[in-house]
């Protein structure tokens, strides 16, 4: 075929796709879906990874485990209110609140605002995220067994539990590091809505650090009226780890 029959046949499919496309009639998009740039009540996901280096045995084949990836969901407790007890011989500040050794305190994940005349709409909303300080590494059953001997000469020696065989046990407590923590924004509607992040911050759902404050920007990516903006909403992450 010649090269002058191929350009008039791509031409020809061009403009019967564009005509088509004149003839189409989209359903309108509601308000309330291509404005909602908001969180789920959950707000946010924390989490730890660690990689434990032929620690784990597998006690039905006789075997050590060379590398096993386990995942310890830190943020849990402070999704609803959760009474925390200052263990630590120190003063702990909670949302500006001074919490003296031995007393206790409720305390709850909370989304706030603050005035920013960067953001969208001149606020920041400040996700105010609490976590254990500690996090706990459960192998996938009593066949996968953490071998207590195999941690001495490491920098931080895990405590265990779950005691399943002498010396053997199916949980690991390691400090979790705040440099390498994975965080992901839980949104109202995830199919709606895209995340950039801002400056430095680190890639969502990655190991990063958020021992400080870190921005993301929320972009509603629905159909919208024409000469509609697209609604965008400015998130500040704040992890706090309690001991």
């Amino acid at each position: 075929m010649k090269l002058t029959n191929k350009l008039f046949i791509a031409m020809l499919g061009i403009a019967f796709f564009t005509s088509c496309q004149k003839g189409l009639v989209y359903d309108e998009v509601p308000t309330d879906v291509y404005e909602d740039v908001s969180l789920s009540t959950d707000l946010c996901k924390v989490e730890t990874r660690e990689i434990f280096t032929h620690k784990v045995y597998q006690v039905n084949y006789n075997q050590w485990v060379e590398n096993m990836l386990l995942v310890s969901n830190i943020g849990l407790d402070y999704r609803s209110n959760q009474e925390y007890t200052n263990n630590t011989g120190g003063n702990v500040t909670i949302l500006g609140q001074i919490v003296k050794p031995g007393e206790k305190v409720m305390v709850k994940n909370i989304l706030t605002t603050e005035d920013d005349a960067s953001a969208p709409d001149g606020k920041v909303y400040v996700i105010n995220v609490f976590a254990s300080a500690k996090a706990t590494y459960t192998t996938p059953n009593k066949g996968h067994l953490f071998v207590a001997s195999e941690f001495q000469g490491e920098g931080v020696i895990p405590e265990f539990e779950t005691q399943v065989e002498e010396g053997k046990y199916q949980q690991a407590i390691l400090p979790a590091d705040p440099t390498q923590l994975s965080v992901a924004l839980l949104l109202n509607n995830s199919k709606a809505c895209e995340i950039e992040r801002v400056n430095d911050a680190p890639e969502l759902g990655k190991p990063g650090d958020y021992s400080k404050p870190q921005r993301y920007m929320v972009i509603n990516i629905t159909r919208r009226p024409d000469g509609k903006s697209a609604a965008r909403r400015l998130y500040e992450i704040r992890v706090q780890l309690l001991k």
